[in-house]
């Protein structure tokens, strides 16, 4: 075959030996995208890739020496050559190795992707995997790169704190208003819906309904809850603990939830109540000066 090579001029080469080796890799669903988001921070998804190898034969003389090579071995490598920063991608196996047949070869490796919390949610993802065979012989050498797309899942992270702490000494015709500030630590604009859990008679207890946090991770925003304790006629020693629910919830589609937090609250209600005195005092001074009146007007009358 050597010398056959030798005395065949470049030129035609071509025409009566033209082989060259072709490898394709492919993940599930349409064969380019996994159709499964992967939720930052969570376990690393691995998906199976399938590769193919196979050898082209269009030329006269390609048939009679590609039957020259059948069995011989062929080491396909395969790299990450790029991917998203907040991504981290890892192969099973850098190298698979096979043997030249008449028939296409199809082997499975595995890709292993881990995604951070930058990653934006139901955004777009690739990886891209550079797929390589040297040249054997007559059978020329392959090079391609593949993108292969996947979808970052909405992280619902929340993290909640009282800045002016979590209790307060009031009186029963007082009421009390704590901040509660949530910082957003997820990948998307996140609503979060605030609830309070239960009230407990004679109380009363309100909290902002919702807040909407950035999707830049560290946004801030601020609910407020506002209590009032009981305030019947008397001595007052009153004392209850009061839980907020806070649920995230990706702005852009609600339905799309995470997991609740909580905050409590304690709130203390000392001293007397005199609900109406004003009123009381008030009506009595106007009956005075009525009175007062009406006396003088009698004296000078008299």
């Amino acid at each position: 075959m050597s010398l056959f090579a030798a005395v065949i001029p470049t030129c035609s080469a071509g025409i009566f030996l033209n082989m060259s080796s072709y490898v394709d890799v492919s993940w599930g669903g349409d064969n380019t995208t996994t159709q499964k988001p992967i939720v930052p921070l969570g376990e690393p998804g691995t998906w199976s890739l399938s590769v193919r190898y196979g050898v082209t034969r269009g030329a006269f003389l390609s048939q009679t020496f590609f039957m020259l090579y059948v069995g011989r071995q062929v080491n396909i490598k395969l790299d990450i050559t790029e991917k998203p920063e907040w991504c981290t991608a890892t192969l099973k196996s850098n190298t698979i190795t096979t043997v030249i047949s008449s028939q296409e070869n199809v082997m499975e490796t595995v890709l292993t992707l881990r995604v951070d919390e930058n990653a934006p949610a139901f955004g777009a993802g690739y990886v891209r995997i550079q797929a390589s065979v040297p040249r054997i012989g007559p059978i020329d050498a392959y090079d391609q790169v593949f993108t292969l797309e996947f979808t970052p899942a909405y992280l619902p992270m929340i993290n909640a704190q009282l800045p002016e702490g979590n209790s307060k000494n009031i009186g029963p015709l007082d009421s009390a208003t704590f901040p509660i500030e949530v910082e957003n630590l997820g990948n998307a604009r996140t609503t979060v819906t605030f609830t309070i859990d239960s009230i407990p008679p004679g109380w009363i207890a309100v909290v902002t309904d919702d807040i909407t946090l950035d999707a830049s991770k560290g946004s801030t925003g601020t609910a407020y809850l506002t209590i009032k304790p009981p305030k019947g006629f008397g001595y007052h020693y009153d004392e209850e603990s009061i839980v907020v629910t806070m649920i995230p919830k990706r702005a852009e589609d609600l339905r799309n939830v995470g997991e609740s937090k909580t905050v409590t609250v304690i709130v203390e209600s000392r001293g007397f109540s005199t609900p109406g005195f004003e009123s009381i005092l008030f009506i009595g001074a106007l009956a005075a000066v009525v009175l007062i009146v009406i006396l003088k007007k009698k004296k000078h009358d008299g």
